[in-house]
């Protein structure tokens, strides 16, 4: 139970967070930070107790590249949903998303992790 409470805590914090800025700063900048993966903190914070801190640096490093890539998919949205159309927006902002987090994780694994060459 202790587990699903410290995942509540940190979603409401950054939501609380989010909700600040949006009110002192406008809901641009709010809705940005309600992006960020209320639940990834949390998450981590278990897999490093109950798998190690390599494990937590791996899903880290994938919910970085997911990030820079939902990055992406939230720009091309918003400079497309009014002249193209919701669905048709979504849809390619998807595919951008698809294509740069798997281009993004093949680059990252080919520059970092390459396995060492049999001698």
């Amino acid at each position: 139970m202790s587990k699903y409470l410290v995942r509540f805590a940190f979603g409401a914090a950054i939501s609380l967070v989010a909700g600040l800025l949006g009110m002192v700063f406008g809901p641009k900048l709010g809705g940005l930070f309600l992006g960020f993966p209320a639940i990834l903190p949390a998450s981590l914070t278990l897999i490093e107790k109950k798998a190690g801190r390599q494990e937590a640096a791996i899903d880290t490093e994938g919910a970085t590249l997911g990030a820079i890539a939902m990055i992406l998919f939230a720009l091309l949205v918003s400079l497309t949903v009014a002249r193209w159309g919701v669905v048709l927006s979504l849809a390619a902002s998807l595919a951008v998303w698809t294509m740069v987090a798997v281009g993004l994780y093949t680059l990252v694994m080919a520059v970092f992790h390459r396995q060492p060459e049999p001698p």
